[in-house]
């Protein structure tokens, strides 16, 4: 089996005189990603030592992943977001040997991201051909507890890169891949099928609307990865026809409504990837032929299942299983059997479609009754003037937790609580209605673009 570590050697040799990232070719790219495997080396690093990157999106945070698979050491890369205290503590949980950044990590000597780091001498690497070996660790957002690292093989990435090519439309040397989400997150995973394959890579620190239009424009962009509410932003600020083939989206749910917005503004390009820290995207794909059919049952899926994947649902929750699920946690016990238990609530329709109900650890129990926060979100998300939508339960000391729901009203909308509660009266049962509704001018999310539930509570207190 193909290693990372190959495929890495392989792109800068095949697509050497081709753009790759910046000003850099794909040669370039090598050279530089030898001699910063090279700089790490001597400063005494060995294959498997793990070195974490707290960078915003920049050309650096390319050349550093190749880098580290290049020499066999362990990519563990997080959000500039975190608190630096944060990073300290995935620091110190997977006893960093390096960190890379430009913030103040207490505890911790930092190595900047300087031309130093890429200009020295370059050693040769011989990939190494292993599969088992470990490529990545993915920290868990930490949104309900203390962030796990899941481990990732080099077989798992390759697994997720070689799904990818087979799910977006063929991808080359011709395309251009815009980096606006975090590199350390889904985009950066996205990315890799893109630079692999012979793509350059435009990144952008910060997502904004006009500036990714700006963007995608002068650089005649072939695919963006993004979250929901940035998909949302970058459809509103179309206003004519794009060079895009492929916009991938997911991390976080999606209503209907925004989903054909974003294609009527987009065109026919939309696919939703489902995955997460511990089972890499893609396990299922709504396809931009998914998308095409407008049909609200096929909408409201998350798609079918990857020709990798085994999934099954046991007792209401999303299980996965093949060459893109962690063998396990960091300092944790392997899994059983290869199957991953995901926390997702789900069910598989007829023409086997998978549909989200929620994550198990999100459903609320009130006078009893079960209720998944999505179905009260998509009875919601469908009323004129409704941008964003997060329901959640908030302890009650009648109810045991009371519905409630955290609503972004969009431009110029007077939505009332009165209004949100007769939408769910005519489409829900009594029990699922928010007994609660809070207006907020944006949803707060976690570092990796999903809404942060421990601050929404805070909006109930």
């Amino acid at each position: 089996m193909t290693t990372l570590a190959e495929l890495v050697a392989a792109a800068h040799r095949t697509f050497a005189a081709r753009p790759a990232v910046g000003a850099l070719t794909f040669g370039d790219l090598g050279a530089q990603a030898r001699a910063a495997a090279t700089a790490l080396r001597r400063l005494g690093l060995r294959p498997g030592d793990r070195v974490l990157i707290a960078l915003d999106n920049r050309p650096e945070v390319l050349a550093l992943e190749h880098a580290l698979w290049l020499g066999g050491f362990v990519r563990v890369a997080v959000s500039t977001r975190l608190h630096p205290a944060e990073i300290a503590a995935i620091a110190d949980d997977c006893a960093a040997a390096a960190i890379v950044t430009e913030l103040d990590v207490p505890g911790h000597r930092a190595i900047a991201p300087g031309a130093e780091l890429f200009s020295g001498p370059a050693d040769d690497f011989e990939p190494r051909r292993d599969s088992d070996d470990l490529a990545a660790l993915m920290y868990t957002s930490g949104s309900t507890g203390r962030p796990k690292g899941a481990r990732v093989t080099s077989g798992a990435w390759v697994a997720m890169v070689e799904a990818m090519w087979q799910e977006l439309p063929p991808i080359g040397p011709d395309d251009v891949v815009l980096h606006v989400a975090p590199m350390s997150h889904f985009s950066g995973s996205v990315g890799s099928a893109y630079t692999l394959a012979g793509a350059a890579a435009v990144p952008l620190a910060r997502f904004d609307a006009v500036e990714a239009v700006a963007a995608i424009e002068r650089h005649r962009v072939t695919a963006v990865t993004l979250v929901p509410t940035m998909l949302e932003r970058l459809a509103e600020a179309v206003d004519r026809p794009t060079s895009l083939r492929a916009v991938v989206y997911g991390a976080a749910p999606i209503s209907v409504p925004v989903m054909r917005r974003a294609q009527e503004a987009l065109g026919t390009v939309l696919y939703q990837f489902y995955g997460l820290s511990e089972a890499l995207a893609p396990l299922t794909v709504l396809s931009a032929a998914d998308h095409a059919t407008g049909d609200p049952q096929v909408l409201s899926s998350i798609g079918r299942p990857v020709d990798s994947v085994d999934l099954s649902i046991v007792d209401g929750e999303i299980a996965v299983r093949g060459p893109q699920i962690m063998p396990g946690y960091w300092g944790g016990e392997p899994l059983r059997d290869g199957w991953f238990r995901t926390g997702d609530l789900g069910r598989l329709d007829a023409a086997g479609r998978v549909h989200l109900a929620g994550r198990r650890s999100e459903l609320i129990v009130t006078g009893g009754f079960n209720v998944h926060p999505a179905e009260v979100e998509q009875a919601i998300a469908v009323l004129d003037g409704v941008a964003e939508v997060a329901v959640l339960g908030v302890p009650d000391a009648r109810w045991g937790e009371a519905v409630s729901a955290v609503v972004v009203r969009g431009p110029g909308s007077e939505l009332s609580e009165e209004d949100v509660r007769r939408a769910c009266a005519s489409r829900l049962a009594g029990y699922k209605k928010p007994r609660r509704v809070v207006f907020l001018p944006e949803l707060p999310q976690t570092s990796t673009g999903k809404p942060d539930r421990k601050r929404l509570r805070a909006a109930f207190s």
